[in-house]
Order: structure tokens, then C-alpha cells, then sequence
């Protein structure tokens, strides 16, 4: 295999691993015997810890903007295309790695390894909701409250609560 391949293969299961388990306290030695390598090697690839942290979140934002492409690809409009996306983010299947995206996210908030990756999630968020509902305006507006009926599901379980919540959200946009 490749270095490019080895890398690509440690980034994934880098992210399975943090959507499981989160990155914040975690050293190279057990972080590197679960993804199947060693602290040396994941320097040799990363650099550093921040290293690591700043290219496993870059990662997760790119697997996260293709999984959002695929979701609005084929939908014939807003309301379609908002349900698929509601689908996917309240699917008890991706729980893991929406908590690792808000793990990150607030951690962001205070620098370090983290710094950027909230505005980064926002900025490449916002073109493909744009295209979908037509104003940057719209978009911010949904992607925010987006973020806060998954945090309110992923807090409380209540996903009935919060999917009607949802289609009053659909609603009014």
C-alpha cells in the first residue's frame, strides 16, 4: 500500500474512532493501538497530536459535505431535499459522529487543535443550503436551527418532539 493509501486508510479509521470515543483526552499510545498503528507512525503522518486533530477534522468535514451532496443530489425540491437531509442527521446510525462534529465544534470556540473547524463546518455548510433554498439568509437560519434540534435529540432522545419541531421548522421556510 501506498503512504497516500496508509494515510487515507488511518484518517478513517481515525474518525471511527473519535465518533466513538471523541479525541479530547486521548494520548497517540492508545489512540494509535485502536486504529491498528503506532505514535510513531502517527506522527510520521500527522506531525503532531494537533496535527492529527486538524486532519481528522478536516476529514470529517469532507466526508460530511459529500454525505450532504449525495443527500440533495437527487431531490426534486426544498421540502424533499430538507426531509432527506432531517433523515440522515436525526438517524440514530450517524449519532456517533454528529457528537464527535459538536465535540469539535465547541471546542473550536477555545483554539488549539480545534481552531477554525466551526467556521469552517459553517462556511462550507452554507453554498449547498443556498443552492437548496435559494439566500444565504435562508441557509444560515436553517443550518442553525438544524444544529439545535440535533443537539435537543442527541440530548434528550426525544425524537418525536423534535421531528415535529422539525416539520414546523419545514414549515416556515
Amino acid at each position: 500500500m501506498t503512504e497516500d493509501g496508509r494515510r487515507a486508510e488511518l484518517l478513517a479509521k481515525l474518525l471511527e474512532y473519535s465518533a466513538a470515543h471523541g479525541l479530547s483526552e486521548v494520548s497517540l499510545r492508545p489512540l494509535a493501538a485502536a486504529v491498528g498503528s503506532s505514535p510513531r507512525m502517527l506522527l510520521y503522518f500527522f506531525g503532531s497530536k494537533e496535527g492529527l486533530v486538524r486532519e481528522v477534522h478536516r476529514y470529517a468535514r469532507s466526508e460530511q459535505l459529500r454525505l450532504l451532496a449525495d443527500t440533495l443530489e437527487h431531490c426534486r425540491d426544498r421540502t424533499e431535499a430538507l426531509r432527506a437531509l432531517w433523515r440522515w442527521l436525526s438517524d440514530p446510525a450517524h449519532h456517533d459522529v454528529i457528537r464527535f462534529f459538536f465535540e469539535s465544534y465547541a471546542r473550536s470556540l477555545q483554539g488549539g487543535a480545534w481552531e477554525g473547524f466551526g467556521e469552517a463546518s459553517v462556511r462550507e455548510w452554507l453554498p449547498p443550503l443556498q443552492r437548496v433554498l435559494g439566500s444565504e439568509t435562508e441557509a444560515t437560519l436553517l443550518l442553525a436551527a438544524l444544529r439545535g434540534l440535533v443537539l435537543d435529540l442527541l440530548a434528550t432522545g426525544d425524537a418525536e418532539r423534535v421531528d415535529r419541531a422539525f416539520e414546523a421548522l419545514l414549515a416556515s421556510v
